[in-house]
């Protein structure tokens, strides 16, 4: 939690924080087990792309209104690949939806 506060300054909440860590977690293990499994369906990719657009969304708008620092929008910038890389692979056939 220091070296996370010292990135992206101060917080009051730690218990949100620790909350939406736990959140991107099991996202993120959920589509790591689906990209292993080979079973990408609409909602697996649907919650790839939304939950990198909300993160993006987020990060963007409480950045560019000071509410938090602007290192956040790197993280922004991050999401915004990943959307991207989604689109790609789904061109590619590699993130095929199968129904």
């Amino acid at each position: 939690m220091p070296s996370f506060l010292w990135v992206t300054g101060p917080k009051e909440d730690l218990w949100l924080v620790r909350t939406v860590g736990l959140l991107i977690t099991v996202i993120g293990a959920v589509l790591l087990f689906a990209g292993i499994k080979k079973r990408v369906t609409p909602e697996v990719k649907i919650l790839g792309i939304g939950g990198a657009a909300a993160m993006a969304l987020i990060d963007f708008y409480y950045a560019l209104n000071d509410v938090i620092w602007d290192v956040y929008m790197l993280d922004g910038s991050a999401e915004l690949i990943i959307i991207a890389l989604w689109l790609w692979a789904g061109n590619q056939g590699m993130a095929r939806v199968k129904v």
